[in-house]
């Protein structure tokens, strides 16, 4: 509770359950007869889970990246010469400084009768009870575990003194898994709208009776960081703490390369916490193994829905169009054709 009553005023990094918590109060406002699709494989039928796993295989492959997929926030999709729709990386923040490319990209989403996006609520888990108590089920230690016994009692110490003054209390911050203290870092937003870009379209796309998808689960969003092995959790919450004096400073990075549109910028942004060492690159390739490629997997299969049905904006974080190993590079092997549209080009003529 603490988090979700402040995630008008703080930014989460790579946020987990603070800022979805306000999709679901967006949510109740959609209309009864409007369609909110869950993300079945089963309704898709187009990828066995066999195939999933060969696909994630394939992604343990070196590439040596082609330089097409490093710059550009909206794409528009294509097949067969017929418009799909487009897909737009997005940035998990409510900073006043997006406002530019919200109004330039506003066009584009207004034309579409669907929208898709990360991940919006499903029933079970943002019921008002049973929500809280799967979210704190998935977030902490079995019980008879404390994160000082996991993580050593000097480093438990200084993510204690950084998580009690974000807002959280001792006794949850004593039983978080180490990923999900490492998620929990924030700083004090800045120049801020009342919601978050992504939450602003779906407000936009529940007013507009659109059809909604999502193209990731929750559940699906919290496996991402508890099936991270044990030991790559706690060292990465370790490089964490270290960093988390230059946060802020990360934080307007990233901004600044999202504003620029440059995707590889914010691909080497996003570890910027890890040190620069060898010895510490596997850290730094499983981090971005579970938090991105994999998930691009999941993300591009998903989209096939409301691609096939056709007339769709998709919004998804920046990150996810990065590289061959992207959603962009995935949808090109399914056929469709991806062009970039710069947003610095829709701006000139609004």
């Amino acid at each position: 509770m603490h988090l979700m009553n402040s995630c008008k005023t703080m930014i989460i990094v790579m946020l987990v359950t603070v800022l979805t918590f306000s999709i679901g109060m967006q949510m109740s406002n959609a209309s009864s007869s409007q369609k909110a699709h869950k993300p079945i494989v089963e309704e898709i039928g187009e990828l066995t889970d066999e195939e999933l796993l060969k696909m994630e295989k394939e992604l343990k492959k070196p590439i040596k990246e082609s330089g097409r997929f490093t710059k550009g926030v909206l794409w528009q999709i294509e097949k067969d010469e017929e418009l799909i729709g487009y897909i737009f990386g997005t940035i998990h923040m409510n900073d006043k400084r997006v406002n530019e490319i919200r109004k330039s990209i506003i066009d584009k989403f207004d034309e579409m009768t669907s929208f898709a996006m990360e991940s919006f609520p499903s029933d079970h888990y943002w019921n008002p009870y049973h929500g809280g108590q799967m979210i704190k089920g998935d977030m902490t230690l079995p019980k008879g575990q404390t994160l000082e016994m996991l993580i050593g009692k000097d480093l438990y110490a200084r993510v204690e003194e950084v998580l009690l003054d974000v807002g959280l209390d001792k006794e949850t911050i004593l039983h978080l898994k180490p990923w999900a203290a490492m998620r929990s870092f924030a700083v004090k937003a800045e120049n801020t709208e009342d919601l978050i870009l992504d939450y602003e379209l779906l407000d936009r796309a529940a007013a507009q009776r659109k059809d909604l998808y999502q193209v990731e689960s929750i559940e699906e969003f919290l496996v991402t960081f508890y099936a991270m092995p044990e030991d790559v959790q706690i060292k990465l919450l370790e490089f964490t703490v270290n960093s988390y004096k230059e946060m802020r400073n990360t934080i307007d990075l990233m901004l600044e390369a999202y504003l620029d549109e440059d995707l590889t910028r914010m691909y080497q942004i996003s570890t910027k916490f890890i040190p620069n060492k060898p010895e510490y690159e596997k850290y730094r390739e499983t981090y971005l193994k579970h938090v991105v490629k994999n998930r691009n997997v999941v993300m591009e299969h998903y989209m096939r829905k409301p691609m096939r049905e056709k007339k769709t904006f998709i919004a998804v974080g920046a990150l996810h169009l990065y590289g061959d190993q992207g959603v962009l590079a995935l949808m090109e092997k399914d056929g469709y054709k991806v062009k970039r549209i710069p947003v610095s080009a829709l701006a000139d003529k609004s």
